[in-house]
């Protein structure tokens, strides 16, 4: 058969005390029915003598008095042994009970005064009252009276010979000795085992409370596990609502209706449904307003909230999953000076949330905003990642389109110019020949430096060694000697304040913008303009051509494939500028540029 430990109350629950914790407060209870019982059978041993040599007369049965308190040494010394040993089942707690109560019985029946013993029988009946209960105090307290009775049994057969007022002392010696004994056993069973229940149950209480802080920490950590586990923010957010739900459960009462979603902000200052339990389908990424009401309060003082009128606040009735909810707990979820949303839980319970919700759900909420944080960093590099990826994608087209209209079309013609030299050559036409063989050398000579200077657009080492003055004009000069149209650098107040990466981006934006006017503006000159005025560099990009429709071509820039507009404007906000467009049919283009000195100047430069 199984033993189990005590049962009781606690917070409306039923709480079964651990068997060893039980176990642990019965044992120390027999080692001090032990130590008294050592008490008990000096003192019994001192009556005996006293009666046998102080009473006049000697008892005979004194050596069976021996034996009884030998017996009891014996068994005492044996009953500490086994507890020293820590081998004592409660089975042998009955024997010696039942062995107290028999010494006990037989010490009343052997001396000859047991009106004077009664302080000693008391011993086993308290004891036996106080190891077990009231009801095992009287079942020894019962052969004791009953070996009070005796006597008087055999008094009251001879009734006739003994005078009315003995017979009634008798009788009331007997009474007040068995009320002793079942006082004994009531009074101390009673007053020391509702201590002990109170001590236990405190214990139980205490116990019942460590289990559910480790069960809530054992939550956290289980969380924090999953949340590390997963770098994608819909897993993070849906493991938070789980697990915050089953913690939130652990306190107090139990809600498995309640209401749990997460919203954060995506912009405009609204909160957005990201994530939910037991919320409808229509809450599923709705927007409300973080300004009002309980969702307004926990934004604005950064902490968490409660409210128990949840009926009246409009912030949370404004939820279709949230009609007749009247307890309601908000949690920031915030990180430094940032908040990046709430999580809301609500419940049809009146004042269901307390102190205790609120710092558990606090406690979560920090472990949850570092996975988010987390999740957040990894979308942005991959994101990041996927830019990249797409401009390496463009700067390849773009080599290959300006290969296939510059230098791959001069090479062709150089291909048709030289068969045709061939056909001159084969006809005799020395002269011819040469003339054409002139006009490919000028062909090679003009791809050659066409080549070379798309070579110095995708790297210009120029650039990196003496800044972005010299690589514009060596720019510019190359584009001179090949190009219809003539290129003119005007720097008004630029010495090279930018820092290497800021000059890179904007000879990147020069180049864009020049090679956009050499493709489609069919100008005759582009002016590039630098200006230094209030700690910003002005740029300025213009070409006399045919220009175009700004809004019409930004339109469509999902069906093209250059993005070279688009580029520019990314490049410069990079380093914290800004580029703008500016053209109209017949008008020409002007690209302007402004790129801030602080944070890009040459003290800054990481090259």
């Amino acid at each position: 058969m199984q033993q189990t430990g005590a049962v009781y109350k606690v917070e409306g629950k039923m709480i079964e005390q651990p068997q060893e914790e039980s176990h642990s407060n019965r044992f120390q209870l027999d080692w001090l029915v032990s130590n008294l019982r050592w008490l008990w059978l000096f003192l019994v041993a001192l009556f005996v003598l006293a009666e046998n040599y102080l009473g006049g007369t000697q008892n005979p049965e004194l050596f069976q008095l021996g034996v009884v308190v030998g017996v009891g040494v014996v068994l005492n010394a044996i009953y500490a042994g086994m507890l020293w040993a820590k081998f004592f089942p409660d089975w042998l707690s009955v024997i010696t009970v039942i062995v107290d109560g028999l010494l006990a019985l037989a010490l009343l029946l052997l001396v000859e005064h047991p009106q004077f013993l009664l302080p000693l029988l008391l011993f086993p009946v308290i004891m036996a009252s106080v190891r077990w209960n009231t009801e095992v105090g009287l079942l020894v307290a019962l052969p004791l009276i009953v070996g009070y009775a005796l006597p008087v049994v055999r008094l009251l057969q001879q009734a006739g010979e003994m005078d009315r007022s003995a017979l009634v002392a008798t009788l009331l010696s007997l009474g007040s000795n068995a009320l002793a004994l079942i006082l004994a056993a009531l009074l101390p069973g009673f007053f020391v085992r509702q201590r002990v229940d109170v001590s236990q149950a405190e214990n139980v209480a205490e116990l019942e409370h460590l289990r559910v802080e480790n069960a809530r920490l054992k939550l956290v950590s289980d969380m924090a596990t999953t949340l590390s586990s997963t770098l994608d923010y819909r897993k993070v957010l849906r493991a938070t609502i789980d697990a915050a739900f089953s913690a939130m459960a652990e306190v107090g009462t139990k809600d498995d209706s309640a209401i749990a979603m997460v919203l954060l902000f995506e912009g405009e200052g609204r909160l957005t449904v990201a994530a939910g339990r037991n919320i409808s389908r229509k809450d599923q990424g709705r927007k409300v307003s973080a300004e009002d009401g309980l969702l307004g309060r926990t934004v604005s003082a950064a902490e968490v909230t409660i409210t128990h009128r949840a009926n009246r606040d409009k912030s949370v009735t404004q939820f279709a999953s949230t009609p007749g909810c009247r307890s309601a707990i908000c949690a920031p979820l915030r990180a430094g000076f940032q908040t990046f949303g709430v999580i809301l839980f609500c419940s049809t319970e009146p004042n269901f949330y307390s102190v205790e919700h609120a710092q558990l759900l606090k406690t979560f909420c920090s472990q949850a905003i570092i996975a988010l944080q987390n999740a957040q960093l990894f979308e942005d590099i991959h994101r990041e990642q996927q830019r990249l990826l797409e401009k390496e994608a463009e700067a390849r087209r773009k080599l290959a389109r300006d290969l296939h209209d510059g230098p791959t079309q001069s090479v062709a013609a150089i291909v048709m110019r030289l068969n045709f030299i061939k056909m001159v050559l084969e006809k005799g036409d020395i002269p011819k020949a040469i003339d054409e063989v002139i006009k490919v050398e000028d062909i090679a000579q003009r791809t050659t430096h066409e080549i070379r200077t798309m070579l110095f657009a995708m790297r210009p080492v120029l650039l990196e060694t003496q800044g972005l003055l010299p690589a514009l004009n060596q720019y510019a000069d190359r584009l001179n000697k090949n190009e219809p149209f003539q290129v003119k650098v005007i720097n008004r107040g630029y010495e090279g304040q930018l820092n290497s990466e800021a000059e890179a981006v904007v000879f990147a934006i020069v180049e864009e913008a020049v090679g956009n006017a050499k493709k489609h503006a069919q100008a005759t000159e582009i002016r590039i303009s630098m200006l230094v005025k209030n700690g910003v560099l002005y740029v300025e990009i213009r070409d006399n051509g045919v220009g175009f429709d700004v809004e019409a071509t930004q339109s469509t820039y999902d069906q093209r494939t250059s993005l070279g507009l688009l580029n520019m404007d990314e490049r410069a906000e990079i380093v914290g500028g800004v580029c703008v467009l500016e053209s109209a049919i017949g008008k020409g283009t002007a690209v302007r540029v402004e790129i801030p000195f602080a944070g890009n100047t040459a003290e800054n430069n990481s090259r």
